[in-house]
């Protein structure tokens, strides 16, 4: 039986809805049903499958990854595969079928719902050449949904595009990770790229991170803690995510934070100095994706 839960990105006891600013979507406050047994979230009459505070769904074109820096340390798929790090393997056609489902639901419901891209891998590893331009028809179709492509290997997107991408896709959201200062140069991989929405995740945040010559050509910025066991996880300073918000309100940019810990106890409500910060950029959609 469901129980009822404040939504992550809901308010805290002591919080006030974000402020607004243009280009900037606030946080809705709502109350969602958690159903523990199939971790899955009910929003508005729709299924989430998801516990990612940013994203509605996730889908997996392929699973497994090999790490490639500090922040895949404690990756969270090394919960979920049975052999995380031996690179990518395809997933089955009743994985890429839910595509087609969500789009129409998205229609029925009249929701642009958030889709984060191979969550459990990495949408541009090199292992999934083969499997990539299938991966790129179904998106095209799907264009109801925003796709959220989140990567590390941002050496290989320009590279990796399908041939008519032309100046971006307004439905597509290109991101890289930039768990410290030393990765930064994936944003400026990323800002060679043609792309409707640019996007940072700062997740784990292992250290200050400074995007100021990058954030005129970004639309939002994600932050959280690592996530592991309290004697393997590296702490993360709060002062680093003051930094990356005033960072993002300076440039007027979204910014979301998604997760931190007190004590044990690890939280999704996005509350900073009382407030709640949990922002999506506002994506302007041509007629044609309209």
């Amino acid at each position: 039986m469901a129980s009822k839960y404040l939504a992550e990105d809901g308010l805290g006891p002591s919080a006030k809805l974000n402020h607004w600013m243009p280009g900037i979507s606030p946080t809705p406050v709502q109350v969602v049903l958690f159903d523990a047994s199939s971790s899955h979230r009910l929003i508005q009459g729709n299924m989430k499958n998801t516990l990612i505070g940013w994203c509605d769904h996730t889908i997996n074109f392929w699973r497994g990854c090999n790490r490639v820096s500090e922040g895949c340390r404690h990756c969270y798929i090394q919960r979920r595969n049975k052999d995380p790090f031996h690179g990518p393997v395809r997933t089955t056609q009743a994985t890429w079928r839910q595509a087609a489902i969500w789009d129409r639901e998205a229609v029925t419901h009249g929701t642009r719902p958030r889709v984060f891209t191979c969550s459990l891998s990495d949408f541009f590893h090199p292992t999934a050449d083969p499997w990539r331009k299938e991966a790129w028809a179904l998106i095209r179709k799907c264009g109801n949904l925003d796709w959220l492509i989140l990567t590390k290997r941002s050496d290989r997107i320009a590279k990796s595009l399908p041939e008519d991408w032309g100046a971006g896709w307004d439905h597509v959201w290109l991101g890289v990770t930039v768990e410290s200062q030393e990765w930064v140069i994936r944003v400026a991989d990323l800002l060679v790229v043609p792309a409707k929405t640019r996007f940072v995740s700062a997740e784990p945040l292992l250290g200050p991170v400074d995007l100021r010559p990058y954030m005129a050509r970004l639309n939002w910025v994600i932050a959280g803690c690592e996530r592991a066991a309290k004697d393997k996880r590296r702490p993360m300073n709060i002062d680093w995510v003051r930094d990356l918000r005033h960072q993002c309100d300076k440039k007027e940019k979204a910014f979301f934070f998604k997760q931190y810990y007190v004590g044990t106890g690890l939280y999704y409500d996005g509350i900073l100095d009382g407030e709640v910060r949990q922002d999506w950029p506002v994506v302007q959609l041509s007629e044609e994706t309209r």
